[in-house]
């Protein structure tokens, strides 16, 4: 497996976890799909939080509810530069 689809899967991994509406496990799919581009595009914390938060409203047409997109941001982040592959 190349590099970049180990990075995919590791922030995948992590976005399963987050259940801003309460949807439930598995139910976030395209969410997941769009922050991992939003990962792949932005560096700085706070605009990714800003992006991950409107895709998920986006899908939702609702202000999240709950969740921190910006400790989630974070996480992505470090998983990103921690990671040995180069985007």
């Amino acid at each position: 497996m190349n590099e970049t689809a180990q990075l995919n899967f590791a922030l995948a991994d992590v976005l399963n976890g987050f259940d801003p509406f309460h949807a439930g496990a598995g139910f976030y799919d395209t969410e997941i799909a769009d922050s991992i581009y939003a990962v792949h595009r932005i560096d700085e914390k706070n605009k990714l939080a800003a992006a991950i938060r409107s895709i998920y409203e986006h899908s939702f047409d609702a202000p999240m509810p709950g969740g921190n997109p910006t400790e989630l941001a974070e996480q992505l982040l470090t998983i990103k530069h921690n990671s040995s592959c180069s985007l």
